[in-house]
């Protein structure tokens, strides 16, 4: 009888579970915390040995969300926030009973960290949808990035801040130092920011947050409690510069024919990456020369398909803000393996790239590696009443390919001089309940050489509008969509070449609703999303309807 009723007892605390889908966090979004203003120097140098630490309130409601959700932390962990006229600081003590058993492994930036680990995510423009993150492991490896969509990060952006960590017989420590000119935020005080903690403990594999997404649940950034008491700070954004110098040395075995090459090589680089605060919101990047030995380590691949292989961008220029040009992802957190494709309209390594044409026949030849870039400049951020702004304009010098034929050699245009635009705006209403955005890309190629025309298209402009809007208080149902349409241009043989790709295959007998175009000098097509989502709760729902032509 009394295993039965504990199997009632049990029975009727799971369903009172699953029917509320209750967080077991102790903080929520309506909680605050405060930060207090440093008095003194901190050193950074992970001991919190200053007096700031010791007189400061501590932060100790941690909760575990796994391997036990809604369970108390194994460990005790306490953390500390003040800032002075120019960063935010942070301190961390990180008790463990077992110290010998801390994980602790040197690992490269914002690799995969198999340690025991420390995190901070901070929202400071309250939008309950972005923000960044900053964290280190015991060994002092650190790992930085933004948040994007409320649940969803890319750790391809670098914030320049400091950090260190020590370890010692009570645990180990963690300090952080995150100058305020690495954040965006509105301009004005008192602030108030959206701030959240994570610790990992490896080797019972376990995770706590100050607050955190249950298990079936979904949003993270709209979660964070409000951290209030940051004032009169100097809120501006410095001017940045991130020169480089490189020089790469080849020794191979090559032909001792071969005019261009004598089986050694010196390629040098210089160039510098430029970032300018235009208040606290938009930020001005210019480039010269952008530094490709960052490209260059790309992972080798062997594509036997038709399909272009995408890498990711590793080039600073390029990655800041490059999560406002984000397109059809708003709303909607997660599409529940459903993995619904969107279009991506601007691959940023495309500009730079390897020379495109087809050479002609040759005994020997000195390509470019790549198209130099001769400027480029791209101003993000956010402006007025929550309108994220994105915009990149690149030229990119014609290269010539020097080519050895039959006792001759001569220039052979491999790239025509060409410019690639950019232009992004979302604004989201009501604090991210709805959203709408657009979203415009150009292309457009001067040839010298006419047999390049037959290669590429002379233009391409693209175009599309998206958005989203919750159906409820609770931001358990949301509708989202998108719609958008691309126009090429080109001589014939240019677009029949690319009627018959494996992008289009206008060719192809099962498709009656498509055929070849000889005479096109021009290419149009369109294509649409509408889609609905339950993304909270034990039940989850997702549908989507879909168009495309062209």
């Amino acid at each position: 009888m009394d295993g039965l009723k504990i199997a009632l007892y049990s029975f009727i605390i799971l369903l009172l579970f699953l029917l509320t889908g209750s967080s077991f966090a102790t903080y929520s979004a309506s909680d605050t915390l405060s930060a207090c203003r440093l008095t003194g120097e901190i050193k950074i140098d992970g001991m919190l040995s200053e007096n700031a630490w010791k007189n400061a309130s501590a932060i100790s409601n941690f909760t575990q969300r796994e391997p036990i959700e809604g369970s108390p932390p194994s460990q005790i962990t306490k953390v500390y926030i003040g800032y002075d006229d120019n960063a935010l600081y942070f301190g961390a003590r990180l008790y463990d009973s077992a110290p010998d058993s801390i994980i602790a492994r040197l690992d490269r930036r914002d690799a995969g960290f198999d340690s025991d680990m420390f995190g901070i995510f901070i929202d400071p423009y309250l939008d309950r949808r972005s923000g960044y993150y900053f964290g280190m492991n015991a060994a002092g490896a650190i790992v930085d990035g933004v948040m994007m969509n409320d649940d969803w990060d890319d750790d391809s952006w670098d914030g320049v801040w400091s950090g260190a960590v020590s370890i010692d017989e009570q645990g180990w420590s963690a300090e952080f130092r995150i100058p305020f000119s690495q954040l965006r935020f509105h301009n004005g005080g008192p602030y108030a920011w959206g701030i959240n903690f994570r610790r990992d403990i490896k080797r019972h594999n376990e995770i706590v947050y100050l607050v955190f997404t249950p298990q079936g649940g979904s949003g993270f950034v709209s979660r964070f409690p409000i951290l209030n008491g940051i004032e009169e700070i100097d809120a501006a954004r410095k001017v940045e510069v991130l020169p480089y110098f490189r020089t790469k040395v080849e020794y191979l075995d090559v032909d001792k024919g071969d005019p261009f090459n004598d089986g050694s090589r010196y390629r040098p680089g210089l160039g510098a990456d430029i970032k300018l605060g235009i208040g606290n919101n938009l930020t001005l990047d210019a480039t010269i020369n952008p530094d490709f030995g960052q490209v260059e380590v790309d992972p080798a691949v062997v594509n036997l398909s038709d399909v272009e292989t995408f890498f990711d961008e590793k080039r600073p220029f390029f990655i800041e803000g490059n999560t406002i040009f984000n397109f059809g992802q708003g709303g909607s957190h997660s599409n529940w393996s459903f993995n619904w494709s969107n279009p991506d309209f601007f691959y940023t390594r495309r500009i730079g790239r390897a020379p495109q044409a087809e050479l002609p026949d040759y005994d020997y030849a000195d390509v470019p590696e790549g198209s130099r870039i001769l400027t480029a400049a791209k101003l993000t951020g956010k402006m007025g009443d929550n309108w994220n702004i994105g915009t990149v304009h690149a030229l990119t010098n014609r290269e010539y390919a020097d080519l050895h034929a039959n006792g001759n050699s001569f220039e052979y245009e491999a790239e025509p001089l060409s410019y690639y635009g950019i232009f992004r705006a979302q604004k989201e209403i009501d604090q991210g309940r709805q959203g709408v955005g657009l979203i415009a890309t150009a292309t457009n190629r001067f040839f010298k050489n006419n047999g390049l025309r037959d290669q590429l298209n002379s233009q391409a402009y693209t175009g599309g509008i998206d958005g989203w809007s919750f159906l409820d208080k609770e931001k358990v149902w949301v509708v989202n969509g998108w719609f958008g349409m691309s126009h090429v241009l080109g001589n014939r043989q240019r677009m029949i070449d690319l009627q018959t790709s494996s992008r289009h295959y206008f060719q192809r007998p099962d498709a009656g609703h498509v055929s070849v175009d000889s005479n096109a000098t021009h290419l149009t097509g369109f294509a649409g999303r509408l889609a609905i989502n339950k993304q909270k709760g034990n039940i989850i729902f997702n549908s989507a309807f879909v168009t495309s032509q062209g």
